[in-house]
């Protein structure tokens, strides 16, 4: 038994899937099976099988889970522990949507480095979908994103900090700018710009318009949100921006819609659960905390309802 095995096993029971765990944890799903049958073999128990299509734990699986997860913990604390690189300067590993750590929680990072110059940030700016992939594998300790619900997956934590409503941007020559109410129907044929097609409240918004017969002209997913916010301004496309980013996007030259059917969304810290936290990380979930308060105070965005 050794951590790649447990790790495969963790993996596997949360994707239930031999292909997405090959796609997450890099390896073949033939070396995925190996690991699973070395786990089996030296247990002498049968710890998953298909069910409905899917890879589900054995009741001797769910047992194990259990074990595994406070090895693993152990393991990371220990990696934590000795890994000098890190320990020696302070050094967090920070995850997050380019929306979440570069506008909603950019100023947040910038004074915690700037007064705690004891402490580093590395700050990865990726989609919030692939955050959970990144904790999994231990390529960072926390990860700031923007989520639809607050329902934990199995091995994260959710810690909520603040729910707002999502804001529809463009450019203020588009026909839609000066519009008293804007529907979702009122959004057929027009184009879009987005980040990430499997952005959880882009997937949500295109699913929406569909509901409601409105069928865009074009959709393009940039990556980028300076490039979503260019092509809004520069070709009159719609974005779909979070509102505590809206004043810092309305900076760059957008206008904001009058769309009165927004759907909520929330702004949340992931942690993986039983794996050991710093006292850095630790307090940087409580300073995330108090700046979400200060948002609240804040008049441009003083409508976000704190959790």
């Amino acid at each position: 038994m050794d951590i790649k095995q447990l790790i495969t096993f963790r993996t596997l029971a949360q994707e239930k899937n031999y292909m997405k765990t090959s796609e997450k944890l890099s390896y073949a799903p033939s070396t995925l099976a190996k690991h699973i049958r070395s786990l089996e073999d030296e247990l002498q128990v049968q710890l998953v099988e298909y069910r409905n299509g899917k890879i589900e734990l054995t009741y001797d699986g769910k047992r194990f889970m259990r074990y595994a997860d406070e090895m693993l913990s152990v393991y990371f604390k220990l990696q934590y522990e000795f890994d000098q690189t890190k320990s020696a300067i302070g050094t967090i590993r920070v995850a997050g949507g380019e929306l979440m750590v570069g506008f909603a929680f950019g100023d947040f990072f910038a004074a915690v480095e700037k007064t705690q110059p004891e402490l580093t940030l590395q700050v990865n700016a990726i989609c919030c979908a692939r955050v959970p992939e990144w904790l999994n594998q231990n390529e960072v300790d926390i990860g700031f994103v923007q989520m639809l619900n607050t329902q934990e997956s199995e091995g994260q934590q959710i810690v909520p900090l603040f729910q707002e409503r999502l804001c529809l941007m463009t450019s203020p020559n588009h026909r839609l700018a000066q519009q008293e109410e804007v529907h979702l129907g009122d959004l057929n044929r027009e184009n879009f710009s987005y980040t990430y097609e499997d952005c959880c409240f882009t997937d949500e918004f295109r699913r929406c318009l569909a509901q409601n017969g409105a069928r865009p002209a074009s959709e393009l997913f940039l990556g980028s949100i300076h490039a979503v916010i260019n092509t809004a301004k520069d070709d009159n496309r719609i974005c779909l921006i979070p509102y505590v980013c809206v004043p810092k996007v309305r900076q760059m030259g957008l206008v904001q819609l009058n769309w009165i059917d927004p759907f909520v969304i929330y702004d949340v810290i992931l942690i993986q659960k039983g794996v050991y936290r710093s006292t850095g990380i630790n307090h940087l979930i409580d300073q995330a905390k108090a700046y979400a308060a200060q948002v609240k105070k804040d008049p441009e965005t003083s409508q976000i309802q704190l959790l």
